[in-house]
């Protein structure tokens, strides 16, 4: 269930050259967020811009939540790109956000025990809603594999030190990390673990990662799963404007934010 609601902003901090954590008191949508679902936000009062902009949900904490500090609480993360995220920055703590959530279809979490390695997979702006799954993972044989141009444009949050020893990063310039792509990475790991492939992959990125991702991974007994990022007009699935073709017979074009974000991506249909 969505909820259209206010929010006030608890910090807004920034962790990165453009690159911000936005934490807000938030117990509905906190409540009910599954992994890989997203809000859609009010940038401005005014109007301009007049769409709202979507964010993945990177964490949420339940009212019952056993820490009393985040009871309730709603972490997006957000780089400035445009005119929508530049008028974010500037928000304080108290200003009250208007959003709507949590929306879409997230992530299916893997049987537990699972029969193999978990990997996260993520670039660029992408990580936020593999940050939400590991959080409900982090239990689990979980490797996070995260990449970026460089070390600056890397959005993952270094906070939680249990995250240390399942994270490697990659840098197209070198500049932290595995010198490479992140599918440079991920074909690095799987040889590093052919005894022990990974059956369950998540991920989130640029649509030329995971159309890459999908080629390397289409012939294997892998599920993977996929957060695909678009522009939408209103996250609720009314204006059909961010479809993308797959494998249905029935329907071949779904929303993005309606029957996904999240898609088997073995079910993509790639534009050549």
């Amino acid at each position: 269930m969505a909820f259209q609601t206010t929010a006030p902003v608890l910090q807004n901090r920034q962790i990165g050259p453009d690159s911000y954590a936005l934490e807000m008191d938030c117990p509905p949508i906190a409540e009910a967020a599954k992994a890989g679902q997203f809000v859609m936000v009010r940038v401005s009062p005014k109007g301009h811009p007049l769409l709202r902009r979507p964010f993945s949900i990177a964490e949420s904490y339940s009212p019952a939540s056993p820490n009393p500090e985040n009871r309730g609480h709603l972490l997006i993360l957000y780089k400035k790109v445009g005119k929508g995220t530049e008028l974010m920055t500037h928000w304080e703590e108290g200003v009250e956000v208007d959003l709507i959530g949590p929306l879409g279809r997230g992530y299916t979490l893997p049987p537990s025990p699972s029969p193999g390695p978990i990997v996260l997979l993520g670039g660029g702006v992408g990580v936020a809603s593999l940050y939400a799954l590991w959080s409900r993972l982090k239990d689990r044989n979980v490797s996070i594999l995260v990449g970026a141009k460089t070390k600056d444009d890397i959005l993952w949050p270094f906070h939680d030190p249990s995250i240390k020893e399942a994270l490697r990063i990659a840098t197209e310039d070198g500049s932290l990390g595995w010198k490479g792509t992140v599918l440079d990475l991920f074909l690095t790991f799987v040889r590093e673990n052919r005894k022990e492939r990974p059956l369950h992959i998540y991920a989130c990125g640029p649509m030329g990662m995971l159309k890459g991702l999908s080629d390397l991974t289409r012939s294997e007994s892998m599920v993977v799963e996929a957060s695909l990022e678009a522009r939408m007009g209103c996250g609720l699935g009314a204006c059909w404007g961010c479809v993308v073709k797959t494998t249905d017979p029935v329907m071949p074009y779904h929303r993005v934010c309606k029957e996904g974000p999240v898609f088997d991506l073995k079910k993509i249909v790639w534009e050549e």
